[in-house]
């Protein structure tokens, strides 16, 4: 009967609410407070959700870390190839465009990129997830650097180092430092060992 499919489309609706509410809460809660310190209990009351309905989803809060990690590594991926595909030469207002979309993502999903940062996690998912995010992003950014420039560093270390510096950019960002402000500042830096390639 269609009161029946009606129902069940409602049902499926109030669950995807209950599980992004849960999604954001445990973002929120791993920004706050870091992802070790993090409880079950600080999850659930930002979320405004049960216990039951948390572990409907998630059997712990690895569980979730997981999911979140899964979803952060896709955007990683998206923003690489992003910066892959900007126009050679690149324009400095483009690579701040990029930078900005960088410093969006960060904020979402900051605790999942410092706990892969970190290092600390000897899981293989997180390990797998990072290596697939992370080096990829890292070989991109040293893909822009100037030759003249590559020619002195190590290009992947150079890479990595503007990977760094963008992610405790973004990481120190508070309200005394607008975000435009702080990524122009980023891009400027980056474009400068660019010079545009």
């Amino acid at each position: 009967p269609a009161g029946d499919r009606d129902g069940h489309r409602a049902g499926r609706g109030r669950a995807e609410d209950t599980l992004r509410r849960i999604l954001a809460a445990g973002r929120e809660c791993f920004r706050r407070y870091g992802y070790a310190a993090a409880r079950i209990d600080d999850i659930v009351a930002v979320a405004g959700a049960s216990h039951g309905a948390l572990y409907h989803y998630f059997r712990n809060k690895e569980d979730l870390l997981h999911r979140l990690a899964v979803e952060c590594a896709e955007r990683l991926r998206e923003l690489t190839a992003g910066l892959v595909a900007l126009p050679r030469p690149i324009e400095a207002s483009d690579l701040e465009s990029w930078v900005t979309e960088f410093v969006a993502i960060y904020h979402d999903d900051g605790p999942v990129i410092r706990v892969w940062l970190d290092n600390r996690d000897p899981d293989p998912l997180m390990q797998a997830l990072a290596s697939d995010a992370l080096g990829p992003l890292a070989s991109a950014l040293a893909e822009v650097i100037d030759p003249d420039l590559t020619a002195q560093v190590d290009e992947r270390v150079a890479g990595l180092g503007l990977l760094a510096m963008l992610e405790r950019l973004s990481s120190y960002l508070s309200d005394d430092v607008p975000v435009d402000v702080a990524t122009a500042t980023a891009a400027r830096l980056i474009f400068s060992a660019t010079s545009g390639r």
